[in-house]
């Protein structure tokens, strides 16, 4: 597919890039075999990554921690701006709005145009849509949420079209809307609002879910199913435990929520062997679907001792009967090895593959493991997902998915730091991963400023996609 480059002449004050969001913990930011903190924790203590300059990381994946290679410098939002389009011999499509919030070297298909929705939003991570339309995200350098609207009718939200409606202290990045309350969530609890669509604050909140294990990956994802019950993710406390206990997804029912809130250890364990689960989403029949961070510097003397530049895949899972095993931290998947037997098989961990247990035909027994639906490029930190549901782009996209790749740090040659879009066929994918939103420039990646977290499709049918790095909300539309 021929792919439109928008090209504006901009300097953005960008360096690197990475897994996570500077400060977030979406990166890897557990520790690594050794030891070594791959982020800052939640105690606030200096991510020292090589990729990373200046910034101060959270550990976890959810403040953004899927992984992270390369830092990016916070953009103010006042740089953002973009003008002189470059005349590229054929009419650019706009979207209906100013050039100048067209966003600079922005590379989309044909027909497809990416502007700033919203800018100067801080560090912007999980997305959702309220019953009225709102754009609501958390803000993870407040704690804070956000609604974002457009009551003027010219296509963005302006800096007089947002209003802070909730806060508590370390929200990072999980946010939902169900049946009259809006949820969201810190590394260790999860709060609520009544909420109907307010652009005020929402006043005090109460405390839904207790006792989270707080510490390496922080962000603690939140979907409900049609039945009202709130799912939570959790990723890893290092770069590989020693098992499963705290990779998990659990499910919980809200019918009884005692004061001081639901122990978290009381959830159903709805998913386990999860590194780090930081997209969910349900599809149209009710299924629940996840994108997995896979863990850092692997290594197997018998595949060609270091394997990690493009291993293990990053996991789109299909996860639709309760109760199964993912494969971490026994197993991990194969996405290119030179002595590999192909993209998606099944391997050991080093650590435990000599355990009398967990060797590589234990973990390719699908009755011990669930293998991923699609295994992608390793280290591209997925973050978000979102199936297209809207009726604006062309019929083809009906159905399928859109993945937000926060971007790489782990990784010699930077990768990620896009939203890709994901064919499906029958209710599965197809097995392409296609290049949707991308860096078009020539000057390389250190002149990109974005960083896709999450991904929603907003009542237009246009998509919307935060990223935290550059503190903004881009829209993609189609014309």
């Amino acid at each position: 597919m021929k792919l439109l480059r928008v090209m504006f002449a901009v300097a953005l004050g960008v360096s690197g890039c990475s897994d996570d969001a500077p400060g977030s913990a979406e990166r890897d930011v557990g520790l690594d075999q050794s030891g070594a903190m791959d982020g800052a924790n939640q105690d606030g203590r200096i991510d020292t990554s090589p990729d990373v300059t200046g910034r101060t990381d959270t550990a976890d994946s959810g403040q953004d921690t899927g992984h992270e290679d390369s830092g990016v410098t916070f953009v103010d939002a006042s740089d953002l701006n973009s003008n002189d389009v470059r005349d590229l011999g054929e009419r650019i499509p706009t979207c209906g709005v100013e050039s100048e919030l067209l966003v600079s070297n922005a590379s989309v298909p044909d027909g497809f145009c990416a502007y700033y929705w919203a800018t100067g939003l801080g560090s912007p991570r999980g997305l959702t849509i309220a019953p009225n339309g709102d754009v609501l995200v958390v803000n993870r350098n407040s704690g804070q949420v956000l609604a974002t609207f457009d009551q003027d009718g010219d296509g963005v939200s302006g800096d007089e079209e947002r209003a802070v409606i909730a806060s508590a202290s370390g929200l990072n990045h999980g946010i939902a809307v169900d049946d009259g309350y809006l949820y969201a969530s810190s590394s260790t609890t999860v709060y609520r609002w009544a909420y109907s669509g307010e652009r005020s604050d929402l006043g005090a909140s109460s405390v839904v879910i207790s006792g989270i294990p707080g510490g390496g990956h922080s962000t603690r994802t939140l979907v409900f199913d049609d039945e009202g019950n709130l799912y939570v993710s959790v990723g890893s406390a290092s770069n590989v435990d020693s098992d499963s206990s705290r990779s998990r997804i659990r499910r919980f029912s809200l019918d009884t929520i005692p004061e001081g809130g639901i122990s978290f250890g009381d959830g159903e364990v709805f998913a386990d062997g999860m590194r780090n689960e930081v997209g969910l989403t349900f599809d149209g029949r009710g299924r629940l679907w996840g994108v997995e961070n896979g863990f850092d510097n692997a290594n197997r003397d018998d595949l060609g001792g270091d394997v990690h530049q493009d291993n293990p895949a990053e996991e789109l899972n299909l996860i639709d009967s309760p109760g199964r095993f993912y494969g971490y931290p026994y197993c991990w998947t194969e996405y290119q090895l030179e002595q590999g037997l192909g993209r998606g098989t099944q391997w050991a961990h080093e650590s435990f593959m000599n355990d009398g247990t967990h060797s590589d035909a234990w973990c390719r027994n699908p009755e011990n493991v669930v293998r991923p639906a699609l295994a992608m490029q390793g280290h591209s930190a997925p973050l978000g997902l979102s199936f297209y549901n809207g009726n604006s782009f062309p019929a083809a996209y009906q159905g399928d998915i859109f993945i937000a790749f926060h971007g790489s740090w782990n990784r010699d040659e930077p990768t990620g730091y896009k939203v890709v879009h994901v064919p499906m066929v029958n209710g599965l994918p197809a097995g392409q991963v296609n290049d949707f939103l991308e860096y078009g420039g020539n000057a390389g990646l250190g002149d990109w400023p974005h960083r896709p977290v999450d991904v929603a499709v907003a009542p237009n049918g246009q998509l919307l996609i935060s990223s935290d790095a550059s503190g903004v909300i881009i829209a993609i539309g189609h014309e």
